[in-house]
């Protein structure tokens, strides 16, 4: 999902690795089973550390047995992330060996860099992937290139996009919300519409690994009016707009409709080290709860707050009445 899976190495850490089989989530919770196959990437993204290479490497004998492992128990989408997984070269058998094992939805989430060659978006379609999940930061070269560290990126991830489109996979856009960004959004939602994408998901940038990221994470109130215009632009061209980190407090009644608690998706994450976690268990998807937090209606289905952003921004928020 995400642009926002970059510090996983941090918060899995936490949990013990385990050795296969785990006692698994109810099978009613495993819909997703998400693989961070490594923590390499050609990018250096503000505010993310998986571009570090910690944390180890799983093996291809290892992403096959966790692939097996979600299968058993329910899960019929396979997410293949990272870092970035198209710098490893099985990647295509990893997503053939999914089909096989009857996944019905196998996803690979990228920058788009290296898709941005025909022959290899091609080997990844051949493979049986189902849908590609592509970081764009803005439509704008500038803007994109700079929060990526990367001069050239923007023309590279556009190319991906470009050969993508008409070859019978869905295509979602990443898009990280920053200060930058934000402004942006109906841009944005336009450049992708253009090209083939079908859902754009927002995700609210995190300074918690990076202190220097913080002065581009912008409030969720300050961004009330691009998120409209971002909203309206994704209706008008018929595609979806989804916003996570936003909770339904601190958005108006009109905007309420597009926040996806994460814990809604029924996505278990697998780290580099054999780490699984259920993906609402991060800190970096909420987990803090205020005093005004009690009585409010969506209470037992909110994340909370993550700490981040409250530290950052304050927890000026409005219950809503039940």
């Amino acid at each position: 999902m995400r642009g926002a899976r970059a510090s996983d190495a941090r918060y899995s850490s936490r949990i013990a690795p385990v050795s296969l089989p785990l006692v698994p989530p109810s099978p009613l919770r495993l819909r997703w089973l998400e693989l961070s196959l490594d923590y390499r990437c050609n990018l250096r993204c503000i505010g993310c550390r998986a571009c570090s290479g910690e944390g180890g490497s799983m093996s291809a004998q290892q992403a096959h047995g966790w692939l097996a492992w979600g299968r058993a128990r329910g899960a019929t989408g396979a997410w293949l992330g990272g870092g970035e997984p198209t710098l490893r070269s099985d990647l295509p058998a990893l997503v053939r060996a999914a089909r096989r094992l009857g996944y019905d939805d196998v996803v690979v989430q990228t920058n788009g860099l290296r898709l941005s060659y025909a022959a290899y978006a091609d080997a990844l379609v051949r493979a049986g992937l189902t849908e590609a999940r592509v970081n764009v930061k803005s439509h704008d070269a500038h803007t994109h290139d700079a929060l990526s560290g990367e001069a050239g990126a923007h023309a590279l991830m556009t190319t991906a996009l470009s050969h993508l489109e008409g070859r019978g996979v869905r295509t979602t856009a990443d898009v990280l919300l920053t200060t930058e960004t934000a402004a942006q959004l109906p841009a944005t939602v336009a450049f992708v519409a253009e090209r083939g994408v079908t859902t754009v998901d927002l995700w609210l940038l995190s300074g918690a690994d990076a202190p220097a990221a913080s002065a581009h994470v912008p409030s969720i109130p300050s961004m009330h009016e691009a998120l409209r215009a971002a909203r309206d632009e994704a209706r008008a061209r018929g595609i979806v707009l989804r916003s996570f980190h936003t909770p339904w407090c601190l958005l108006p009644d009109d905007l309420r409709e597009l926040h996806v608690p994460t814990a809604t998706l029924g996505l278990w994450v697998v780290d580099p080290g054999g780490r699984p976690f259920a993906v609402e268990a991060s800190p970096f998807e909420g987990g803090l709860f205020v005093a005004a937090c009690e009585p409010c209606a969506m209470r037992p289905r909110c994340a909370g707050l993550r700490a981040d952003y409250v530290a950052l921004h304050g927890a000026d928020v409005a219950p809503i009445a039940r």
